[in-house]
């Protein structure tokens, strides 16, 4: 097989992977594309059509992906990382679709998904585990369908059932917000956000009211509202902080994660003394679990503790504390955590040496962290400013690493 055919194949590759991505039968691609279904099967065994860049960009089109997705390497990796656009308008049409929350809006004679208790609960066990693991190319497919039919079964139970419902719809709304908010996407995290402390308010589970807060925290973070953001942590914490009596490790893993999310507000004011009161608190709350643990996709324990401490003195600009705080935490404690907690806590070190003026070191940790968790790397917003700094470090006439030009290309990021 010489070279061109190899390519051909390659390119014919993507080409079944996002009409998979997207849904598209072979029928339907052909249609779109005006061919016969004779024509669909010669493209997928890489016909020499596929070198016609008139084909290649017809093709990207019906994909509803740029021609560099289906024929240039590094995009060809990136776009199968993240969730592209497409996708998360997809997800912000499902948190829009009242037509399933309420009877005002819903056309006569329309039919809602059949409720199913079971099957809700295993796909939104599925989608934090697939957030754990940084995999939110995943997480992009699942939510729409899923945030349509958890509505879906709130709206046409009652009782118990209905109650069941609403907690796995506002664990859905918080997935939908943890991952909006690290790919950057604000205003889709606060609707989410948003939506799940109402949810949690009716179900008046602790521990869900808790993990909701941390969540609008986070909103108010992202929206440049970090003191409000240190008001609602503290307001929470005290209205929730009875419930520790109970030592339930759900809700105290819940009520941990909300002061540790409040640090970080704090951090964004470089409020020194209220981080550290905050961790502290954090840190007593994390001796009452006694080993680190993953509640409720949580990850709370003493380690993540520490781990939020780097995060606010890379907020704080700290640099070479970052550093000392990083070497202070044992890496089989590390191990405990999930990928994706751990890829943050590198970037976080990235960050610690970049101020401290060690770029090298920066460079390492941040491949480091790209080894462990790409998508955690080359999906989220910080880590696209992180690339632009370190790129910038560099003085003129001295180049990247090879490995990190080729991540800094493919986020985005001028080399």
């Amino acid at each position: 097989m010489d070279y061109e055919e190899q390519q051909r194949h390659r390119t014919a590759e993507v080409v079944l992977y996002w009409m998979r991505r997207r849904g598209l039968t072979r029928q339907v691609f052909a249609d779109r594309m005006g061919r016969s279904l004779s024509w669909v099967d010669k493209i997928r065994n890489g016909d020499r059509q596929l070198d016609r860049l008139s084909v290649l960009r017809q093709i990207a089109s019906v994909l509803d992906v740029s021609l560099a997705t289906l024929i240039e390497p590094a995009q060809i990796d990136q776009a199968k990382r993240c969730p592209d656009d497409r996708e998360v308008a997809a997800i912000r049409a499902a948190l829009a679709r009242y037509d399933v929350t309420t009877n005002i809006f819903r056309p006569n004679g329309d039919v809602l998904p059949e409720p199913n208790l079971a099957t809700l609960e295993r796909l939104v066990r599925y989608g934090w585990m697939a957030f754990q693991a940084a995999n939110y190319q995943a997480i992009g497919e699942l939510l729409p369908n899923l945030i349509r039919d958890a509505q879906a079964s709130v709206w046409q139970l009652d009782g118990v059932p209905q109650t069941t419902a609403r907690t796995w719809l506002a664990w859905t709304y918080q997935l939908t917000a943890a991952t909006a908010f690290k790919l950057g996407d604000a205003q889709l995290g606060w609707m989410a956000a948003d939506r799940s402390i109402q949810l949690a308010e009716q179900t008046e589970d602790p521990t869900l009211i808790g993990s909701a807060a941390r969540r609008v925290a986070y909103a108010l973070i992202a929206t440049g509202q970090s003191a409000q953001a240190v008001q609602l942590v503290r307001a929470a914490a005290d209205r929730l902080s009875p419930h520790l009596t109970a030592n339930d490790p759900a809700f105290v893993s819940c009520y941990g994660m909300l002061l540790l999310k409040g640090s970080i507000a704090a951090a964004r004011l470089h409020q020194a003394a209220e981080v550290r009161d905050l961790q502290a608190e954090a840190l007593t709350v994390a001796e009452r679990l006694g080993v680190d643990r993953n509640e409720n996709w949580t990850a709370f324990g003493a380690t993540n503790v520490r781990v939020h401490k780097i995060a606010a003195l890379a907020d704080m600009q700290a640099g070479g504390l970052v550093i000392e705080a990083a070497q202070a935490i044992p890496s089989g404690d590390l191990l405990r955590l999930p990928r994706e907690r751990r890829a943050s806590y590198l970037l976080d070190v990235t960050r610690g040496y970049l101020q401290w003026g060690k770029r090298d070191a920066a460079a390492v940790t941040l491949l480091d962290a790209d080894q462990l968790a790409p998508e955690e790397v080359r999906c989220r917003q910080l880590t696209r400013q992180i690339l632009a700094d370190l790129v910038r470090s560099y003085p003129r006439g001295l180049h990247p690493p090879t490995p990190l030009a080729n991540i800094a290309r493919a986020v985005g990021v001028a080399v």
